[in-house]
């Protein structure tokens, strides 16, 4: 239930004089003044506090400046509101120069309560969509539900477009709207996500084609690189057999037992070539006896006939030139063996170098081929080979993603267009509301003398609202009636739409500007017997320059103008 609890006015308009109106439940406040003594500024004046807009839309409020009295402060317009068991306070001000009970200058300011506590939103836009939430009325459905007035539109005139807006508002069908705007919203950010991920997809899908590119090419290197190696390596083990054969063949040019006993032998044969050397000169120095003294010594030992120690003599001469020629030609044996041996040892020598030669280069061949065995472990193409069937297994995942979201879109794209779309829910609610404005139409028509209904033409491409007005069970035309039955016409329909959403969410208030404008005593009389029964419990605001109205429960408002300022006085 929404209830209007009280207005205080300060500086709106003609309204200078700080005003304040009481409200009461159910009492009807008849507000009379003659025209254009500035009674619709009252009603302007709540407006522009709710929404910061005039009863024309425009949100400058006109101060009427030349007629300023000279402690004219400034426009503060405070309105206070129960919605359930809630209390609300909007201040809104317009180059108010005083000091606000917050203890800050009004200046341009709109100040919001709920239960006696500030809302803290930064942010005009922010503030006023809060207040509207906690109204729950917009602008538009304020003025074309609670407010009727002079200016009253026409809703049978109204575009098609604006009268669905109005009456889903009306019947609160907007959170049909909002759930097809979240809806709507988390279509286009699964689509966003869809369409990320089918770019993930796409670049999954190059890095593939790149990967694989490079694993085949690695894969066709390493065929090669193996081809090479296999090669080499077939090259140096056959190097190896023939270095090993040869190490073998010059090792079996010399016995295990020459390898092992030829130094000794060569020592040994040295010290026989010193001995032979030793004997032939001992031998040689028995021999140097001179010959003349060697044949004096003969003929001495023959001239005394001593023949058997010439012949002894002679013997040892020739025993000692034996022994020389014996121990020359042992001698040289000696040293042709010495020599032969040495020449062994040399050549036994060279054969180890040779062996160690071959050896070194086995050892280096043996290397190589520990090098390229090694080689052969470090190939690239497994890795890739990995990193490429990664990729696939990503993108496998990529693609259920895809997939899971194009799914969700089709959920989405199902809940659009059946269940919140125009020929969902929405339009089966809209069809029963119209059914209940219609009962209330209806029960109208007892008073007005003619029956109003609206329906929807199905057979339209935009499925148009159609305004059937009738008459002693004759559809007549809405031009055929007179400029008053009109009036009659569009209070009768916005009474009719008032009536439901008072009863859908709890109205308690509306405001009447000179309804009875241009009518007939006839057409006041009806429009009198329509707000007895409809606004009889509720808080109303009628402005009129008619001096009686026969309503209940009223309380008058008389508005005076002096000087061209605006004073209001209860009577």
């Amino acid at each position: 239930m929404i209830t209007l609890l009280s207005v205080n006015i300060e500086g709106y308009c003609s309204i200078c004089e700080p005003t304040h109106l009481q409200l009461n439940q159910g009492c009807t406040i008849l507000i009379k003044a003659p025209n254009g003594n500035g009674k619709s500024s009252i009603f302007g004046a709540i407006v522009w506090c709710i929404y910061g807009k005039s009863l024309k839309g425009i949100s400058d409020v006109n101060t009427w400046k030349e007629v300023q009295p000279k402690d004219y402060s400034g426009t503060k317009v405070e309105v206070f509101f129960q919605r359930d068991n809630e209390v609300y306070k909007i201040v809104r001000c317009q180059n108010y120069k005083k000091v606000l009970e917050d203890g800050a200058k009004g200046n341009n300011r709109l100040i919001f309560y709920e239960n006696g506590d500030p809302v803290n939103i930064k942010g005009k836009i922010q503030l006023q969509e809060r207040i509207i939430l906690k109204l729950g009325l917009s602008y538009q459905l304020f003025m074309n539900s609670i407010m009727f007035g002079q200016g009253l539109q026409r809703l049978i005139t109204e575009s098609n477009s604006d009268k669905k807006k109005l009456f889903e508002e009306i019947f609160d069908l907007n959170f049909l709207n909002i759930a097809k705007g979240i809806a709507q919203e988390d279509r286009e950010n699964i689509l966003y996500e869809a369409n990320q991920v089918e770019h993930k997809a796409h670049m999954l899908q190059q890095e593939i084609e790149s990967t694989k590119g490079t694993y085949f090419e690695l894969r066709e290197r390493e065929r090669s690189w193996k081809t090479t190696i296999h090669r080499e390596r077939r090259e140096l083990r056959e190097k190896k057999k023939k270095l090993i054969d040869q190490l073998r063949k010059e090792k079996r040019k010399v016995t295990e037992e020459i390898d092992l006993t030829l130094d000794v032998k060569v020592k040994n044969q040295s010290k026989l070539v010193v001995s032979l050397k030793e004997k032939l000169n001992n031998a040689r120095s028995l021999s140097k006896v001179p010959l003349e003294d060697f044949i004096d010594t003969i003929l001495e030992l023959m001239n005394n006939k001593k023949y058997d120690d010439a012949y002894k003599s002679i013997l040892k001469i020739k025993k000692a030139f034996s022994k020389i020629t014996r121990y020359q030609e042992e001698l040289e044996q000696a040293n042709d063996r010495l020599y032969e041996l040495k020449e062994t040892r040399n050549k036994l020598d060279d054969i180890k170098d040779t062996c160690n030669e071959y050896a070194t280069e086995i050892v280096r061949i043996d290397s190589m081929l520990m090098k390229l065995s090694k080689e052969k472990l470090k190939v690239l193409s497994p890795k890739y080979k990995e990193k490429w069937q990664s990729f696939k297994k990503k993108l496998r995942k990529v693609d259920e993603d895809y997939h899971n979201k194009l799914g969700e879109l089709k959920d989405y794209e199902w809940l659009l267009n059946d269940p919140l779309g125009n020929n969902g829910i929405k339009a089966y609610l809209f069809d029963s509301s119209l059914d209940l404005l219609n009962h209330t139409l209806d029960s109208y028509s007892e008073v007005l003398g003619f029956r109003i209904s609206f329906e929807i033409d199905l057979g339209s491409t935009r499925k148009d609202f159609v305004t059937l007005i009738e008459r002693n069970g004759i559809i007549i035309d809405y031009d055929e009636l007179s400029g008053g039955e009109k009036q009659v016409c569009n209070l009768a329909m916005a009474f009719a739409m008032f009536e439901s959403m008072s009863a859908a969410r709890g109205i308690n208030i509306a405001f009447l500007d000179e309804v009875f404008e241009s009518l007939s005593s006839d057409n006041i009389e009806i429009v009198i017997n329509l707000i007895r029964h409809i606004f009889e419990n509720k808080t109303l605001f009628l402005i009129t320059h008619h001096d009686s109205i026969p309503l209940s429960h009223s309380k008058i408002l008389q508005v005076e103008k002096q000087n061209g300022l605006t004073y209001l006085k209860q009577l």
